[in-house]
């Protein structure tokens, strides 16, 4: 069943690809997975959209007017003690969330690449919105495994009711309900030439977000934030083998990343925790734990791509990594501080889908540092639908 949701979802990207003809072009937001629903396997989550360049305000530069738009239906998994912040070792809180998502952004271009049909900076300014509804877990009753065996509860139960005063997950006071209003920018450096089995050069980004109270203070949730993040990408092809048309039959690249991120505020919503937490940059760890203030991490990759699987664009791929990430700081809408220090090393074996989708398994050993799910195992395994960088 899965391979035919997985086969639907590839036709439907390909279809509104060539749907968006010039100057409309298919923009790809993110995909999420509820580990509840054939294990994580499928994505339940997609946020995508369309970007219009029928204006030229620099000649031969790229203008882009973007609009996305993402729905779906999540896990959340959060570690920390409802009232104090402190992190729980044992019965996190499970619930589930419906969200939709509204992105729009102005992109320009500045100078050539290196890379032909690339800009050199290229700068985007936005608003994102988000519409959330968290729900009682769709197992509520049953028992998971969460360093030890416990039974999923409601939201209402975890919480102590609707009088929850939402100082540590602001956006689940109340009736659990959560709408958000943030402000984003971005200044892209590019010089990174990515042909799927091949990826050489170097590509940096600068990303800041704001969510001022005064643009959120509505239904029940409330936010109130910023998030800094510097990411660096250096990839370098080391080994190519290609066949007599030119095709690549096999390919061996070194992929090195650096993530650094400061996210602060008196009101810093679950959603906005996840994508900077340390356990999720760190890969064998779980998102929502180490949330921390700073977070830096270094992630390294050694990829064997190819052949192609009889269609251009599907080959295998395995991935050799070795993760080291350091946190400090306080933890999110707490006194709370703690400095983390984790690393991990695995392997990721995928089947990468036209470089859109990685989908496979991966195993991870976790030399410092615990995936609380896990208890004190060390080895660990999960599915993956991409390679993050």
């Amino acid at each position: 069943m899965y391979k035919k949701l997985l086969l639907i979802l590839l036709v439907m990207v390909l279809a509104i690809s060539s749907v968006f003809a010039v100057p409309f072009k298919f923009v790809f937001g993110d995909l999420g997975q509820h580990p509840e629903i054939l294990m994580g396997f499928i994505p339940t989550y997609i946020l995508a959209g369309a970007g219009y360049r029928g204006i030229e305000l620099i000649e031969d530069d790229v203008t882009e007017l973007q609009a996305l738009l993402g729905f779906g239906y999540n896990q959340r998994k959060v570690w920390q003690d409802k009232d104090s912040g402190e992190v729980k070792l044992i019965d996190p809180i499970v619930y589930d969330v419906l969200e939709t998502d509204l992105i729009l952004r102005f992109v320009q271009g500045f100078g050539e690449s290196t890379v032909a049909g690339k800009d050199l900076i290229t700068l985007t300014a936005g608003y994102e919105g988000k519409l959330e509804v968290n729900l009682d877990s769709m197992v509520k009753g049953q028992v998971r495994k969460n360093n030890t065996y416990s039974t999923i509860s409601s939201l209402n139960d975890y919480l102590g009711g609707e009088n929850y005063s939402g100082n540590i997950y602001p956006d689940l006071r109340g009736n659990h309900t959560m709408l958000a209003n943030a402000l984003a920018f971005q200044a892209k450096f590019d010089i990174m030439d990515d042909k799927m089995t091949t990826t050489d050069g170097f590509v940096a980004k600068f990303d800041a977000k704001w969510a001022p109270h005064a643009l959120n203070h509505a239904l029940s949730g409330d936010a109130d934030y910023y998030s800094l993040t510097l990411n660096a990408v250096g990839a370098k092809t080391l080994f190519e083998v290609e066949s007599k048309n030119g095709k690549d039959l096999f390919t061996i690249t070194l992929v090195d990343r650096a993530n650094v991120n400061w996210t602060d505020g008196t009101l810093v919503p679950v959603f906005a925790q996840g994508p900077v937490s340390l356990g999720r940059k760190v890969r064998g760890f779980n998102t929502w734990t180490y949330n921390t203030q700073f977070t830096a991490v270094n992630n390294f990759d050694i990829r064997f791509a190819g052949p192609n699987l009889g269609v251009k664009g599907i080959f295998p791929r395995a991935n050799v990594f070795f993760d080291i990430g350091y946190g400090c700081g306080n933890y999110f809408n707490t006194n709370y501080s703690a400095s983390n220090f984790l690393m991990s090393t695995g392997v990721q074996l995928t089947i990468s889908f036209f470089d859109f989708i990685d989908l496979g398994y991966q195993v991870a050993y976790l030399f410092n540092g615990n995936k609380l799910s896990e208890g004190d195992s060390k080895i660990v395994g999960s599915f993956t639908f991409f390679l993050d960088f």
